[in-house]
């Protein structure tokens, strides 16, 4: 039988159509009330002239809408498109003509940057979820009519697994976007996988911590879904402050968490752990980022009774490799992304493309079921980024470039060296800015740190990093901090400048955003004159 990212829902409101599906801001919908939601949905799509894999694009903020839109966008047959509700009316626009996307599913409170976005894109011929209207220019259908259209059955289209399931949209490292397509296999690959090795249950409540546009995202619905388990939708407002959210993770016995490490530090910090009642929490899963290793010990010892468990793998593979940790006291030396799930196969291979030995660093190559089926509508980084490799029997075998550097230990665990495009060149030196931002965090008093180069005016680069925490008022430019970095790293690693904030500016995974900081701070400079 064809295994449908969508089925997942279909089966959980037959078997267990009064158990909890999603809750937010203290309102929940069971699973029968998701399905006949999402059915009705999906049937007012397919009325409106969606055909399979047509692109519908999903802008809405966090709640109970997310969910809905998820699932009747898929069961329509189409290609989901989730943007990122945070975005400007110029980045909707791109995405939706980027993809193609013929009809947009929104909301009232996105009005204004729906109407601005759409100036650009006559393509997106219908939208759902707002008041039709002059300023508006085509068709539309109001949410409380996709709140009175409620179906008690599946629609049925023809798809196989295959098909396209949805369409991230990243930034990617470079700054240039990238629009990852994932298949129902590939999403459905990844959520069985996450069921069995971290053991979903009924009875769990997931945290959906990191934006729906996001990987993450397939993780804290969908395994959920597999499993008939609950999500817990944690809104901006909720997640503002740390106390807030560690009270709401308290409140809601949530028992499974998955995010960046950044999060995690910020609830360490400046949640109040110590206080509060987490022994519901039995797995907390980090990945996107190396999590310090003095913040990651002290947030164990906060939550003793949870496991933890480090994820490795980028948007475009789900989760390729993961790394069980043992007890806080066990810890020594730097967190390794593990050994590779059942569903991937990698390969350590160097510039030439050979594969090199245990021991030796190298780029990551990655194949398996969870790998995307490439990026839509750029070809050129397909055919760059999806290599094929010779297989037995004259076939060949397509291996996913990771762009990570990584060394495999004795004991068969692989080590995150460095991003091979963090790389850079100082002075004729090359110099991993990870290991600068990992020396800054080993420093006691810096909670978090960035590294970035910047144009030193004579054809080379500078190396800049920014920190929050690590000063004192007596020592803003954080001179101190140099001073102690003299002895920890070679004289072509120093920051020439280190830069003390208050905060750093977020992805909406929660990742510190480089580019953003860099442009910050440069900004800042320029009008000040220096």
């Amino acid at each position: 039988m064809t295994k449908l990212l969508h089925h997942l829902l279909d089966e959980a409101a037959t078997r267990s159509p009064d158990g909890v599906a999603v809750r937010c801001e203290g309102a929940s919908l069971s699973w029968e009330d998701l399905a006949v939601r999402a059915w009705g949905l999906a049937g007012i799509l397919l009325d409106r002239g969606v055909r399979p894999r047509d692109r519908v694009a999903v802008f809405v903020d966090k709640g109970l809408r997310v969910p809905v839109a998820f699932y009747g966008t898929m069961a329509a047959g189409a290609t989901l498109v989730p943007i990122d509700p945070r975005s400007p009316a110029g980045q909707v626009s791109r995405i939706l003509r980027d993809t193609g996307a013929t009809l947009l599913v929104t909301e009232p409170g996105k009005r204004r940057t729906v109407i601005e976005a759409l100036a650009d894109c006559p393509e997106v011929a219908q939208v759902i979820g707002i008041d039709p209207g002059d300023d508006l220019g085509r068709a539309a259908t109001p949410w409380k009519s996709v709140d009175a259209e409620q179906r008690d059955s599946l629609p049925s289209v023809r798809l196989i697994e295959r098909d396209p399931c949805y369409i991230l949209h990243t930034s990617g490292s470079t700054g240039l976007p990238k629009l990852i397509l994932h298949t129902h296999f590939s999403a459905t690959s990844f959520v069985d996988w996450a069921v069995s090795e971290y053991g979903i249950k009924p009875d769990d409540r997931l945290s959906n911590h990191s934006s729906h546009h996001t990987c993450f995202a397939t993780f804290d619905f969908y395994a959920a879904a597999a499993a008939r388990a609950s999500t817990v939708i944690l809104t901006p407002s909720e997640m503002m402050m740390p106390g807030s959210l560690s009270e709401l993770l308290e409140r809601e016995r949530v028992t499974i968490w998955y995010s960046v490490p950044t999060a995690l530090v910020q609830l360490s910090l400046r949640g109040g752990l110590d206080y509060r009642d987490l022994t519901a929490l039995r797995w907390v899963l980090f990945a996107g980022e190396v999590f310090p290793g003095k913040h990651l010990q002290r947030i164990m010892r906060q939550i003793p009774a949870a496991r933890f468990s480090h994820v490795y793998g980028s948007t475009e593979v789900n989760v390729c490799t993961y790394y069980h940790l043992p007890p806080v006291a066990e810890l020594r030396g730097a967190l390794p992304i593990g050994r590779p799930c059942s569903t991937s196969s990698v390969m350590v291979v160097d510039d030439a493309g050979a594969e090199v030995p245990p021991g030796t660093a190298g780029e990551l190559l990655v194949r398996g079921s969870t790998v995307m089926s490439g990026y839509w509508g750029d070809p050129e980084r397909n055919t760059a980024i999806l290599v094929q490799r010779p297989a037995a029997g004259g076939l060949t075998e397509t291996y996913f470039r990771t762009g990570d550097r990584v060394r495999e230990h004795d004991d068969r665990n692989l080590a995150f060296v460095a991003r091979a495009d963090r790389q850079v060149k100082v002075r004729g030196y090359r110099v991993e800015l990870e290991e600068v931002e990992s020396v800054l965090l080993s420093l006691p008093d810096v909670e978090e740190a960035a590294a970035f180069t910047v144009e030193d005016g004579e054809g080379s680069l500078a190396i800049r990093a920014a920190v929050v925490g690590g000063g004192t008022q007596d020592d803003p430019a954080g001179r101190r901090i140099l001073d102690d970095l003299s002895s920890l790293l070679p004289p072509q690693a120093l920051p020439e400048r280190i830069y003390r904030v208050p905060s750093m500016p977020r992805t909406p995974t929660g990742k510190i955003d480089g580019k953003a900081l860099k442009k910050q701070l440069t900004e800042a400079e320029d009008r000040h004159g220096r």
